[in-house]
């Protein structure tokens, strides 16, 4: 009985002290202009944020869209040689498709399936979303091409294609310098 009293007294006395040193608040609102108007100012900001959201997302819509066509144009890349071919060069109509068609710059040679390898060069990851993310970071830092192989249920490796040792150990070193990973040559 006597600790609940003296709980009862010192929560009353540490309440009156604090009231005493910050002073009794103030309940009322102010200015009711004054907190619409900063109201309507974080609505303002959040709508700019939306639209920044908005904004970015549709940028990453059409570079997503732009590099599904680089692809789908890379793997029927017979297709554009073989309108090239139809096209007449003297007929004057055709010169713009001409232009368009041949790509600018020397043509690249693609590589076979089967003369590609692929090199695994990170610990595997448990989580399939959680390799993406990897090779998502990476190929913003560095700029190569990675690939995600599912070894089994819960086995993820990240890998990197290459054509002979030289270009493996090149790679490599790209990695690990715009990283600044570790990783072995072996």
């Amino acid at each position: 009985m006597f600790r609940l009293i003296g709980f009862l007294i010192g929560s009353i006395a540490s309440g009156v002290v604090i009231l005493l040193l910050i002073g009794m608040p103030n309940f009322e609102l102010t200015d009711s202009q004054t907190d619409q108007r900063r109201f309507d100012e974080a609505i303002e900001k959040l709508k700019a944020k939306q639209s920044e959201f908005e904004t970015v997302a549709g940028k990453l819509s059409e570079d997503v869209a732009r590099v599904a066509r680089t692809v789908e144009q890379g793997e029927s890349g017979g297709d554009a040689m073989a309108r090239q071919d139809n096209v007449d060069p003297e007929t004057p109509g055709d010169a713009a498709e001409i232009d368009s068609i041949v790509p600018a710059g020397p043509p690249t040679p693609i590589q076979p399936a089967d003369q590609m390898k692929w090199f695994s060069f990170w610990n595997p990851f448990r989580s399939e979303i959680a390799a993406n993310g990897f090779v998502s970071q990476l190929e913003s830092v560095t700029g190569l091409d990675y690939r995600v192989v599912k070894v089994k249920t819960g086995v993820y490796e990240v890998a990197f294609p290459y054509r002979d040792e030289e270009e493996r150990r090149s790679r490599i070193r790209q990695i690990s310098t715009a990283t600044g990973l570790n990783l072995s040559e072996s």
